[in-house]
């Protein structure tokens, strides 16, 4: 990767997600670098130059428009894969995390690449927040035992409505991961927003029955997060805010206070409570979290698409 001109980070699901988290850890390097989902970079592509170089992210290393982005990107050696341990893709350019895991609906592994990407960061360029990468293990163990904290909001969220995942910068990406996870485990709905995105239309549909969690984390976009708690508490939604500046989100009803790191290497640590969070919530629902839904018509439904 060393000395491309750009970075195309390219991921479906999850794996985008964690594209662009990586997109934010490249960029503070001094890397030009662009998340782009896998479907998209294969279907409709960026112009590939010869200079240009291609991160792709896979748990498993079998999706079919993973393959298909390596198998289209022609120039050279200049790519590195991310993915589990086991998976087909081979070469010097494949970089592994952690042990295939059992669920589909992955947790480590997303966890692992992210900080795969970090640690790339670093070895490309010296991003202002290296040093913080060691205290990342101790900030993880921290936000796990945040768990009975977590078990205690599920009461607070309307599950039977929509759920509201919201966040700026790097926490967007953490906002789409939470979101997704819990339409995973527990088939509730949810949706993902841009903090900025949600005042510009979405707000407006949003309700007193539905619940909203936010991330409350330090940086640029925590004032615009202060604001639109305040909204949502004249609306009277209930909201959840997770981060490391929850308890200054004063108009917020329930806060779940994450260890600080760096803005940037916030979402390895923000994404674990929301992780928990999906356990709860499938458990509350009597839902196997791992099961995806394979059963009745939704296995049938599965059958129309090969992933």
């Amino acid at each position: 990767m060393a000395g491309r001109s750009r970075i195309f980070l390219v991921g479906t699901g999850t794996s985008y997600h964690g594209a662009l988290v990586g997109q934010y850890l490249m960029r503070s390097a001094g890397v030009d670098a662009w998340a782009i989902p896998a479907f998209e970079f294969v279907n409709y592509p960026p112009r590939i130059r010869a200079d240009d170089g291609l991160l792709l992210l896979s748990h498993r290393g079998t999706k079919r428009f993973s393959q298909a982005a390596l198998e289209a990107f022609d120039t050279g050696d200049h790519w590195l894969a991310i993915t589990g341990e086991g998976a087909p893709l081979h070469g010097p350019g494949v970089i592994t995390t952690v042990a295939q895991e059992r669920s589909p609906v992955h947790t480590a592994s997303h966890t692992g690449a992210m900080i795969r990407l970090a640690q790339l960061a670093v070895a490309l360029g010296s991003p202002a927040w290296k040093e913080g990468l060691a205290r990342l293990p101790n900030a993880m163990r921290a936000a796990l035992a945040l768990r009975p904290q977590v078990i205690q909001t599920v009461d607070r969220l309307r599950l039977g409505r929509v759920i509201h995942f919201i966040g700026g910068g790097p926490a967007y990406a953490t906002a789409l991961e939470g979101a997704l996870k819990l339409r995973e485990a527990s088939y509730v709905s949810t949706e993902g927003h841009d903090v900025e995105s949600i005042l510009h239309g979405p707000l407006i549909s949003l309700n007193a029955e539905d619940s909203a969690v936010v991330m409350a984390q330090p940086g640029a976009s925590l004032e615009r997060t202060a604001e639109l708690t305040a909204a949502l508490h004249e609306i009277g939604t209930p909201t959840l805010a997770v981060g490391p500046s929850a308890a200054a989100l004063t108009d917020t009803t329930v806060r779940v206070e994450t260890p600080a790191v760096d803005e940037l290497l916030a979402p390895i640590v923000n994404v674990v409570p929301l992780q928990c969070l999906a356990l709860e919530v499938s458990r509350r629902l009597g839902v196997d979290a791992d099961s995806f839904r394979k059963e009745g018509r939704y296995a049938a439904a599965q059958t129309k698409f090969s992933l």
